[in-house]
C-alpha cells in the first residue's frame, strides 16, 4: 500500500473519534407555543393577510403557521415593535397542507405584525385557514 494512502487512513482512523467526540448531543428544547391571534380565512380573492399581534406578546424563537386547507406561500414578512422587518430567503416549493415552521434569527426581538402572501388556494371550496402560533424555549420549572 503507497505510504500516503496509508498515512492518510491513520489520520482518519485518529480523527473521525476525536471529532465523533467533539460534537456533543443538543439537549431538546421544549417549546412553549402561544396562539397570535385568531384564525385567517383564506381564498383566492386576497393574496395577503397580516397577523397583529397585541402589544405584550413578547419576543419568539419560532413561528408555525397551522393551516387547515391547502395553499402555496410566497412570502412571510416579519414587522418587529423596532420597526426593522425580516423574511426567510426560501420557502416551499410544493403547497403546504398543515403546517409550516420559521426558525427567527433574532429571538429577542418582539413581533409587531406578520405578513403572509400566498397564491392557489386549495380544496374542495378554494378557502383555507390559517392560525400563528409562536413558540419560544419553555422555562425549566423550579
Amino acid at each position: 500500500m503507497n505510504k500516503a494512502i496509508r498515512y492518510g487512513l491513520v489520520c482518519l482512523c485518529v480523527l473521525i473519534p476525536i471529532l465523533l467526540l467533539a460534537q456533543e448531543p443538543k439537549e431538546k428544547v421544549r417549546m412553549q407555543w402561544t396562539r397570535l391571534g385568531a384564525d385567517a380565512q383564506i381564498d383566492n380573492d386576497f393574496f395577503s393577510h397580516v397577523f397583529r399581534l397585541r402589544k405584550n406578546a413578547g419576543a419568539f424563537s419560532k413561528l408555525e403557521l397551522r393551516i387547515n386547507g391547502i395553499f402555496f406561500l410566497d412570502l412571510i414578512i416579519v414587522q418587529y415593535e423596532d420597526g426593522k422587518s425580516w423574511s426567510p430567503k426560501e420557502y416551499p416549493t410544493f403547497a403546504i397542507r398543515t403546517s409550516y415552521l420559521v426558525v427567527l434569527p433574532d429571538s429577542e426581538k418582539n413581533i409587531k405584525t406578520v405578513e403572509i402572501r400566498y397564491h392557489d388556494v386549495g380544496g374542495p371550496i378554494n378557502k383555507a385557514a390559517v392560525s400563528l402560533w409562536g413558540g419560544r424555549a419553555k422555562k425549566p420549572k423550579g
